[in-house]
């Protein structure tokens, strides 16, 4: 089954969290030029691939600081992503599976909506500020990857919404709620769920203020 293959391809590196749904479920959703038929005839299903918490980050930076200059390149987090979830690719190519990859970056070809996904496959489902939040991980997690495939897959997780009657003091009440500008680093601090998935200052920095994080992180000691 496709779903356990990308599982079992992508243990360890931190993009463990991985579910999936029917092709049919996904196809209900996505905008006609990205319906399988479009993408991948012939596709049965849909896996999906996040990270949560600080483990990919961390991975991230070891592999950064082995080598400074790399921080010259215009996005070395999706590089370093999109050569992570390539085990996956291998792995579903080792196992005879026709398959489709599509990645969350910020040059990606084709942009799935990410946030349905999240959804369809029982990983998060959307909170006040826009972001997907997981049962477990609350806002401190995202999608990297998603593969359309020619066989079976999992069924989506069941989970309840967490959001589902919270007062969300993140924003001061859903009568605050806004977009996804809403979503700065206090608010999600504020979530209720997920706080122990936290991820590390320095990671807070690149994501919000990625010019003068990666100043330091070229000129800080080794």
């Amino acid at each position: 089954m496709a779903t356990r293959i990308v599982r079992q391809a992508l243990a360890g590196t931190g993009i463990e969290l991985v579910a999936s749904c029917g092709v049919d479920a996904y196809d209900a959703e996505a905008p006609a030029k990205l319906r399988s038929a479009e993408l991948m005839p012939g596709a049965r299903g849909v896996v999906v691939a996040a990270s949560s918490g600080p483990r990919l980050w961390r991975r991230f930076r070891e592999h950064m600081d082995a080598d400074r200059a790399r921080w010259a390149e215009p996005h070395p987090y999706d590089a370093f992503i999109a050569a992570t979830l390539a085990r996956a690719d291998e792995a579903l190519s080792r196992a005879g599976v026709h398959f489709s990859c599509f990645d969350a970056a910020f040059d990606a070809p084709i942009r799935l909506s990410f946030i349905a996904l999240a959804r369809l496959v029982g990983l998060g489902n959307p909170g006040p500020f826009v972001l997907a939040i997981h049962p477990t991980h609350g806002p401190w997690w995202a999608l990297r990857g998603a593969w359309l495939v020619d066989v079976e897959v999992e069924p989506p997780l069941a989970h309840a919404p967490p959001c589902a009657g919270c007062p969300a003091p993140c924003v001061g009440g859903w009568d605050n709620a806004g977009g996804i500008a809403r979503a700065t680093p206090e608010v999600r601090a504020r979530c209720v769920v997920g706080q122990d998935s936290r991820y590390d200052d320095d990671q807070i920095a690149y994501h919000y203020d990625r010019e003068n994080a990666v100043r330091r992180f070229q000129n800080s000691p080794s």
